[in-house]
């Protein structure tokens, strides 16, 4: 059965569209002693089979440190590097960025001076914006599709996948990185309404999987040793997910729960300790940085290196921020959330399956973001001009100090002078800045308002609208942001609203938070990683049951209406992403429904020639059953691609008898097709009892298929060998076989 999903990313022919990563140690007799030569150290069957070979170089590693020792050092060594790495990247996103988006508002702030002095024509700052938005985002889009397609969006979807045991090398590679860095930069510049932070994540997870793609290490003579394997790579990736939250929200906790909630497919004690130390280590990096550059080691630094929701909590005031019948109403607006989720979803997938944007060529997604950001810089310079409201400035005297900074930042558009046009001072200005002014101008209902209605609910909408149509396009941003602006928003707008003229103890900046973590809950249906870093991000411990009673109402509501949007976008591209529990109908089913009853197997003693015939035809297997002896099902092991190409890269390990297991298999990128095979090359006849894993995973084929699938996902395979009761191969269960069943069952 062939799976009928588009193809992941563009492979060579002779490789599948993804790798199964199986995180189960290979045993295979290059690593293992026979019980029979257990104490003998010159055995010469030892000596020729052992992988690496016994030598002295291994010797003095082992007596020096220990191999589980080394291995551990490097992994925390690791878990700090990438910590760090991945706080520098995202400084330098946030002093890129900001320096874009500070350069563009500064010259329209002086091109419009110019409008209203007569000295230019009229309309010359929104060309002005028109332009620059429209040049900027077709930059970023343009280098993301010929350089690094799988740049393009969050890369939360494909964090999770990774992380599932699914890998396409393209989404961890180095030119996605650099190619995701500068989209972000490009397209938050640009006026999109996309957020850094969720790219962040990807970044930080590419980041661990560069850092770890050598994982086999030569030493003196021709010893080697492996200090990572598959399950240590796939949490050094986690680490650097949590990292990429650590140095976006300036929350290491939050960061650590979002990778275990959202990210991590499984779970460890050690996991849990690495992660928490990558993030404290990006997040001290970002703090330690912000102090280091304000020049005073005295001063408070801010918390945040990419986005800052400002003070929240006042000393002056010793009471809570909420009463507690107000409590209800959070939960009215989770409700509500879920429900902006469920519709944000659906409009999502309408645009990019329903009708397939995401299968459309290079030009025209390129004309299709560029568009995007001329249909943006026309709206929201069209609105603020039509239903934007100008207001006084607020007085020195009467503003507080912490909002003297939001006071500057304030645009004044066409409006006189001392006055300041609220929608305006939303659109046109960075997004920190906005949410900022949503969360702190005015946050006692019974002040006046600093934004009217119509300004707040055509901000909300054109945010919410504007992210649902642009999210999965082909440029890099996160939905993060977008979600948080829109939500506060339509929460200040909800909280002005219910203010009564006797009310004076209704703050507008705990509607604006609610609606945030509403409107971002109900999209990504995230609950206690959302609110510890909500919680960090504010640095006010009272909002943690509001927090938490909307985001579970948002989440119980939104799953009732509509998958979440990074499920979606896993199963509209045909991810074979695997659950934590398979579904319900899986009990009533064996295993005999599921598996490949046809595999393609290979005997023992093999030629060259038929391995690369099935190494190159059989480009969605991801591993083969090897069977004793041709004609026999009676099973000797398992073989995984990446086991067998590597074997037929490495000459020599099959042409000299003394080398025969020990052939490097890390990370080889070589092409088989580009290789030249000599007639005498694929008439060699391979032994490959040296190279299977002789002690595969069984599974009986009277089992359910809840049994294999649990069996399968619990222990992170990449295939699962079904038999009879004598014993004999009678299919075999991949990942393929599980996601499309399960998907055909739902």
């Amino acid at each position: 059965m062939k799976p009928s999903y588009a193809p992941l990313s563009r492979q060579e022919a002779a490789r599948p569209q993804y790798e199964s990563v199986d995180f189960v140690p290979y045993d295979s007799p290059g690593h293992l002693h026979s019980p029979a030569c257990y104490n003998d150290s010159n055995c010469q069957e030892c000596q020729l089979q052992q992988y690496p070979p016994p030598t002295t170089a291994t010797s003095l590693i082992s007596s020096f440190l220990g191999h589980e020792t080394t291995s551990a050092f490097l992994k925390w060594c690791l878990s700090f590097v990438i910590g760090v790495i991945t706080a520098y990247i995202a400084i330098f996103i946030s002093t890129a960025t900001g320096s874009i988006i500070h350069w563009k508002y500064t010259q329209l702030r002086g091109i419009l001076e110019h409008e209203k002095s007569g000295l230019t024509y009229t309309g010359a700052g929104l060309l002005f914006l028109v332009l620059f938005n429209a040049t900027l985002v077709g930059v970023a889009s343009t280098v993301i599709l010929y350089f690094a397609p799988s740049a393009a969006g969050s890369g939360i979807p494909e964090t999770k996948s990774t992380l599932n045991g699914v890998l396409v090398k393209a989404w961890m590679s180095p030119s996605t990185l650099i190619c995701k860095t500068l989209g972000i930069m490009m397209s938050v510049g640009g006026g999109l309404p996309v957020g850094r932070e969720g790219p962040l994540i990807h970044i930080g997870a590419i980041v661990a999987t560069t850092l770890t793609s050598k994982r086999t290490y030569q030493c003196w003579q021709s010893a080697r040793i492996t200090l990572l394997r598959e399950k240590d790579v796939r949490d050094l990736v986690t680490c650097g997910a949590a990292a990429g939250v650590a140095a976006a929200f300036g929350a290491p906790i939050g960061g650590v729960l979002f990778a275990l909630e959202e990210g991590a497919s499984f779970l460890s004690p050690k996991l849990i300790w690495r992660a928490f130390f990558c993030a404290m280590t990006a997040a001290f990096v970002g703090f330690g940085t912000n102090v280091f550059v304000g020049g005073s080691f005295n001063e408070e630094a801010k918390k945040s290196v990419l986005f800052s929701f400002g003070k929240m909590s006042d000393p002056s005031v010793d009471r809570a921020a909420y009463v507690p019948y107000e409590l209800l109403v959070f939960v009215g607006m989770g409700i509500a959330g879920g429900i902006c989720g469920a519709i944000y979803t659906h409009l999502n997938h309408l645009l990019m399956f329903r009708w397939n944007l995401k299968s459309m060529k290079a030009p025209l997604k390129v004309l299709h973001v560029v568009s995007l950001g001329v249909g943006v810089s026309f709206l929201w310079f069209g609105l603020a001009f039509g239903l934007g409201s100008c207001k006084p400035l607020p007085t020195p005297i009467a503003t507080a100090p912490e909002k003297l900074e939001l006071r500057s930042e304030l645009v004044q558009f066409y409006c006189g002078p001392n006055q300041y046009n609220d929608l305006a001072s939303l659109f046109l200005t960075s997004p920190d800045t906005a949410l900022k002014q949503l969360l702190h101008f005015g946050e006692v209902a019974t002040a006046p308002s600093d934004f009217t209605a119509a300004s707040l609910l055509a901000y909300g909408l054109c945010l919410f609208l504007g992210s649902a149509l642009t999210f999965g396009s082909a440029i890099s941003g996160g939905v993060f942001i977008p979600c948080i602006l829109s939500g506060a928003a339509l929460g200040r707008l909800f909280g002005g609203l219910m203010q009564a003229d006797d009310v004076n103890y209704m703050h507008l900046s705990t509607y604006s938070l609610v609606g945030a973590a509403a409107m971002l809950g109900g999209v990504t249906r995230m609950t206690i990683s959302l609110t510890i870093i909500l919680l960090e991000a504010t640095g006010d411990l009272q909002y943690a049951l509001p927090l938490m009673m909307t985001l579970m109402s948002a989440r119980w509501v939104g799953n009732s209406l509509s998958t979440g949007l990074y499920d979606l976008h896993i199963h509209g591209r045909g991810i074979p992403f695997l659950d934590w529990s398979p579904p319900y109908a899986f009990e009533t089913f064996t295993v005999a429904h599921v598996m490949k009853d046809e595999p393609v197997y290979l005997s023992k003693r093999e030629t060259v020639g038929t391995l690369l015939k099935t190494l190159i035809e059989c480009t969605h297997d991801h591993a083969w059953a090897v069977v004793e002896e041709p004609g026999s099902l009676v099973l000797a092991g398992t073989l995984q691609r990446s086991t067998l190409g590597a074997l037929l890269l490495d000459k020599s390990a099959w042409r000299d008898e003394l080398l025969r297991g020990s052939f490097d298999a890390d990370d080889r990128e070589d092409s088989i097709e580009a290789v030249d095979f000599s007639k005498n090359d694929r008439e060699t006849v391979i032994n490959l009892e040296r190279y299977i894993n002789p002690s595969p995973f069984l599974i009986p084929i009277e089992a359910s298929a809840a049994q294999a699938y649990r069996l399968f996902r619990s222990l992170g395979l990449s295939s699962l060998c079904v038999v009879t009761k004598s014993g004999e191969l009678a299919g075999l269960v991949t990942r393929d076989e599980l996601y499309h069943f399960s998907r055909q069952e739902h």
